[in-house]
């Protein structure tokens, strides 16, 4: 093999090691706890190194939120996709954007996004985007869903009321869940689906029991 593919292959390995200890720390530490010196320590790692791949801490929180938010878009599929999901499918489609369970220590680094949104413009900026992608895709997802037969009073107010439910199951999962056991992702799906589901039938019920 030649020697500058191993190298670039290093430096590869290298960087996702930088970043893997950036997650593991921001989700246990916090952004503003950990430190740079902290985060080379953690991957084996000089802050020359760091240095190398990175030139500030936030450039580091700025990759795990485009790592993060790229998974959450890929959980709901291609955009062309989104207008032709039956109902059955969009249920697959929500309970797998719901679900950190290869990921658990994503939830308690989202809850760093969004403090870090507050002083951090470019953070800001890119969940403001990322949150309006979703949103548009999920409508188009439940109108589709809706044309399949799924009773939905407003396309948009639904992919809203979904986008609050993952951000308050983030955060279950991220504190545990004060008072009881977290719901899983099928059953955050049912709750929200299953009385539209249920509303749906009820006519249909009534006009066979007249």
């Amino acid at each position: 093999r030649m020697p500058g593919i191993d190298r670039c292959e290093q430096r590869k390995a290298t960087r996702a090691k930088l970043v893997e200890a950036a997650l593991s720390l921001f989700s246990t530490s916090g952004y503003e706890h950990a430190t740079v010196d902290d985060i080379s320590r953690e991957a084996g790692y000089s802050k020359g190194a760091y240095y190398f791949h990175f030139s500030t801490k936030d450039d580091i929180l700025l990759e795990l939120l485009r790592m993060w938010t790229e998974s959450r878009t890929a959980a709901l599929g291609p955009d062309e996709g989104a207008s032709r999901l039956t109902a059955e499918e969009l249920r697959e489609t929500l309970a797998g954007f719901f679900s950190y369970v290869e990921s658990p220590r994503w939830p308690a680094v989202l809850l760093e996004f969004w403090s870090q949104a507050v002083r951090n413009t470019e953070v800001s900026k890119r969940l403001t985007a990322s949150y309006a992608l979703w949103r548009k895709r999920l409508t188009s997802a439940f109108a589709a869903a809706a044309a399949d037969g799924l009773r939905v009073e407003s396309a948009e107010e639904s992919a809203a009321v979904v986008l609050a439910a993952h951000d308050g199951y983030a955060v279950q999962l991220a504190i545990g869940s004060p008072g009881g056991r977290a719901m899983t992702p099928q059953e955050l799906v049912d709750s929200s689906v299953h009385p539209l589901e249920t509303a749906a039938a009820a006519p249909a019920r009534r006009a066979i029991a007249q």
